[in-house]
């Protein structure tokens, strides 16, 4: 049985827009890193992977998760394609999306080492996202 979870219709034409704050937020997330603004780079380059799901999922199946629990988009990512390559970015987003609750809402701060993993993660999966949609 398929999971059950709220999704959005959306014109494929706008995976470019989701692409876009994608691109955006990763520029972000690299500029702060190179500040040593960990918590602004960590939680750019978790907005970057947002986005960035929601463009894949946008080109390749019409619509992006829009419920509260991000884990269930990257169900609805995994959900475009059987294979390794998405399986391995899979639990690369989830990786990245178990640390936004801490990143956004936590007391503590993000520090360096946490902010160069969440960075390089959201780098790989941003990359193997622009890899498979088209050039905008």
């Amino acid at each position: 049985m398929a999971p059950k979870f709220t999704t959005k219709d959306v014109s494929k034409a706008s995976y470019v827009n989701y692409l876009k704050k994608g691109a955006e937020c990763f520029h972000v997330a690299q500029t702060s890193l190179k500040s040593q603004e960990w918590n602004a780079a960590a939680i750019n380059a978790i907005h970057c992977c947002i986005a960035a799901c929601d463009a894949m999922c946008v080109y390749f199946l019409g619509k992006r998760h829009s419920g509260e629990n991000h884990n269930e988009a990257a169900v609805l990512f995994r959900s475009i394609k059987n294979s390794d390559e998405f399986d391995t970015n899979t639990n690369r987003i989830l990786r990245i999306l178990r640390m936004k609750n801490m990143a956004e809402y936590e007391e503590r701060l993000v520090n360096r080492s946490e902010a160069q993993k969440i960075f390089t993660d959201s780098e790989r999966f941003f990359e193997f996202v622009k890899g498979k949609l088209p050039e905008e």
